[in-house]
């Protein structure tokens, strides 16, 4: 019993850190789906230059078979000087992007930078990754705009916006 705890803790360990120049070639065979690929058709071919930045950040996940971390997500960012976060892209294994790693790589850039604001923007054709956008708590659809040959939506992302929905989800306390 103990054993199956231990083994059930050892495949859902993870950890996020800042992307290396090396991880290129790992990110480049993981990577099924992107914000900017949805479909898995393209493939992006530079990650050392967002590395190099120091705005790469990737999710590693413990395979206990091969005893070895494993590169399964990544995100890539900018923040601007007047602390807006930009969003340029998401990658995550698999053919359908991971809703918990993407999560998990938007909140560790919350906690860690503490952006006032945060934009990303999402092909509008791409439903899996709209829903898992929407999914995150204070952000919100701003609009949509056309980019050939796609319609893309914009989200954002605010501090207030993410403080007045945690309020909202909170369960009433009663008194007794």
């Amino acid at each position: 019993m103990i054993q199956d705890v231990a083994l059930a803790v050892q495949e859902l360990s993870f950890h996020i850190r800042l992307a290396t120049a090396e991880d290129a070639a790992a990110l480049r065979e993981i990577v099924g789906t992107t914000l900017s690929h949805p479909h898995g058709k393209g493939r992006r071919a530079v990650f050392r230059s967002a590395a190099q930045r120091g705005e790469l950040l990737v999710l590693e996940r413990y395979d206990p078979k091969a005893r070895e971390w494993r590169v399964g997500a990544f995100v890539d960012w900018h923040m601007r000087v007047d602390d807006v976060l930009t969003i340029r892209d998401i990658g995550t294994e698999g053919e359908v992007p991971h809703s918990g790693m993407v999560k998990q790589l938007i909140m560790e850039l919350i906690r860690s930078l503490s952006p006032v604001a945060m934009s990303v923007k999402v092909r509008a054709d791409a439903t899996e990754w709209n829903d898992v956008i929407r999914s995150i708590t204070g952000f919100s659809f701003e609009g949509s705009e056309y980019r050939r040959p796609h319609w893309i939506n914009v989200w954002r992302w605010s501090r207030e916006s993410a403080e007045r929905a945690a309020h909202v989800q909170r369960a009433p306390r009663f008194r007794r």
